[in-house]
């Protein structure tokens, strides 16, 4: 291969993943958007989800004889975990035990059917769908709902004004995943003012 061809390679590779980070960003904003817009729902799907990866695991362990229990009561637990967070949704509190608990079995269950998956050998498809679907689908869901907190009445914050104001009267500026894509989006406006909506 020439020089031009491995160049115009390496340069549409980065191009692409660009591409694909900038796709994912307005994913994500789109979906923490919806989030905070359906509360409610939210909720709902979250427990539905949760739900559905129990039974998964149910099945998983009378059906699939192959698949070690270990990894299967380590997923089992972490959605247990996932429960106890739920319960809280949409006020998620990092230094929180069910935070934590279920930070440390997403970990642990993570490790194991990763070990798992390098031991016996499946299609790289089989693995993604397989992980996706049973280890990151409820942890991807409280990620997308972290700016619901955000959402709520002002009269439900009224313990957390502390946090929410500074000393000398002014808002502080609030942390979460609207506040990142919107920092995101004030910089390529900022950038390429083109790429800004026209009022």
């Amino acid at each position: 291969m020439g020089l031009v061809f491995t160049g115009l390679v390496y340069v549409s590779g980065y191009l692409f993943l660009i591409f694909v980070a900038i796709c994912l960003a307005c994913g994500l904003y789109y979906l923490a958007e919806l989030a905070e817009e359906y509360n409610a729902l939210t909720r709902r799907l979250l427990s539905c989800a949760i739900a559905a990866v129990l039974i998964v695991h149910i099945l998983l362990l009378a059906l699939e004889p192959h698949l070690p229990y270990v990894a299967l009561a380590a997923g089992f637990a972490n959605h247990i975990a996932y429960l106890w967070l739920h319960q809280s949704y949409p006020l998620l509190r990092i230094a929180s035990p069910a935070f934590l608990t279920s930070l440390s079995l997403f970990g642990v269950s993570h490790y194991l059917w990763g070990t798992h998956f390098l031991a016996h050998y499946h299609q790289l498809a089989h693995v993604l769908c397989f992980f996706l679907f049973n280890v990151w689908l409820v942890p991807f869901g409280f990620f997308i709902s972290l700016s619901v907190n955000e959402a709520r009445l002002p009269n439900t914050q009224a313990g957390l004004a502390d946090e929410v104001y500074s000393e000398g009267g002014g808002v502080k500026q609030k942390s979460g995943l609207l506040s990142a894509f919107s920092f995101v989006r004030e910089k390529r406006d900022d950038m390429m003012p083109s790429m800004a909506k026209k009022v």
